[in-house]
């Protein structure tokens, strides 16, 4: 059995913990004010959960805000852009189904 405490990851950027053939699972931390940059389009479905943090959401032509216990499922090929709007550190679990990284 493969298991992983995210929180002992917490902080990093970026980092791929888990992954099979058809999917992998990763966590994200952004600083106050930071974000993915230009924003992403990937072939599979990402899945998004916000730990910790105030996240500002904008996929496709849609934008809002989500906090700690959001979920977000971006579908294949849509661009998606994420900041921390928040005043603590933006902390996420991502799924890639198929794996992108």
């Amino acid at each position: 059995m493969d298991t992983s405490n995210i929180f002992k990851h917490k902080g990093k950027f970026f980092i791929i913990l888990q992954q099979t053939q058809r999917s992998q699972a990763g966590i994200m931390t952004l600083g106050v004010g930071e974000d993915t940059g230009a924003g992403d389009v990937h072939t599979g479905d990402q899945v998004i959960y916000i730990v910790e943090g105030r996240a500002f959401v904008k996929m496709g032509k849609e934008e809002g805000y989500a906090e700690a216990g959001t979920l977000i499922t971006i579908p294949a090929g849509t661009h998606h852009y994420l900041r921390n709007d928040g005043d603590i550190p933006l902390f996420i679990l991502t799924v890639y189904a198929p794996p992108v990284f």
